[in-house]
């Protein structure tokens, strides 16, 4: 069908978002005791440190952790990715960082303050199934699988098969992609960029006009399916101050560090200077 007039629809489209954000922005003056504004509440000077980490299916180990800096100063946000397998000092018999969970959030951020030099005291731990709700809830995303993609393991129910080449992924397929840790050239170092790719694909996908038409959508999914200290209107809060912030502001870093046998165990082990510089350039310290 034609349509005969682009400029009335575009009016119309424009018209649209416009009342979804006003709306968008009641809902959170609401939920907040915020002031209500059309244009949405100035960003502030505020600097909030989020853990957003990944939990396995028993709820004890997280498989991704990424430590999140809303910087409402300088208008930014930057998304540091901590390998699951980070060598860290403590009494427990694994020196692994994906295992301090198991000991509450409070030994994580500890955990992950001594790496970083940040101290997190807010969270989301994510849920496979709201991974998986998510990444539907933005349309699934558009992604290169660089390799073929098999591997089963039924202790965890754990299934993945992806075929090479450029796809969309909608949640369970960008769970196969996110899970899988074999046959990478560079192994735990080459599933880190893949796994950088998706978070970047995700990001863009949400800053687009229809990942923005989507959010509540996806407001929807984290609230269902995660584990927060949040409140549902600092969820909303912390949503619009990343649609305001904008894409271009948007940084998603990695640990700089290298895999190594230590004592018989396989771990990445962190560059600590090129850790603190990285930390100096796109973060803020507490």
């Amino acid at each position: 069908m034609r349509i005969k007039s682009p400029a009335r629809l575009i009016v119309c489209l424009v018209t649209i978002f416009i009342v979804l954000w006003m709306c968008y922005n009641f809902v959170i003056a609401l939920c907040t005791g915020q002031k209500f504004s059309i244009l949405g509440n100035p960003i502030g000077s505020g600097i909030t440190n989020l853990v957003v980490a990944g939990v396995d299916e028993d709820g004890y180990r997280t498989d991704l952790i990424l430590l999140c800096q809303f910087n409402r100063r300088d208008n930014k946000l930057s998304v540091l990715q901590i390998p699951r397998d980070t060598k860290v000092q403590n009494r427990r018999t694994d020196k692994k960082i994906n295992s301090a969970y198991y000991s509450g959030f409070d030994t994580l951020s500890d955990e992950i303050q001594q790496v970083t030099g940040i101290q997190a005291d807010r969270y989301v731990m994510v849920s496979f199934s709201a991974f998986r709700d998510i990444v539907d809830a933005v349309g699934g995303v558009i992604m290169d699988v660089p390799i073929r993609m098999a591997y089963e393991d039924p202790t965890q129910d754990l299934v993945i098969d992806l075929k090479p080449g450029r796809q969309r992924l909608h949640g369970e397929e960008a769970e196969m992609y996110m899970r899988y840790r074999s046959s990478y050239s560079q192994g735990d170092i080459g599933r880190l960029g893949a796994q950088q790719e998706l978070y970047e694909a995700i990001s863009k996908k949400m800053f687009s006009p229809i990942g923005v038409l989507r959010m509540p959508s996806v407001f929807f999914a984290v609230s269902k399916h995660t584990d927060t200290n949040l409140k549902k209107g600092k969820i909303l809060s912390l949503m619009r101050d990343a649609l305001v912030i904008g894409r271009e502001n948007v940084e998603i870093l990695t640990l700089p560090g290298e895999g190594k046998y230590v004592g018989g165990g396989s771990y990445f082990v962190p560059y600590k200077n090129q850790t603190a510089d990285l930390i100096e350039e796109h973060f803020v310290l507490n």
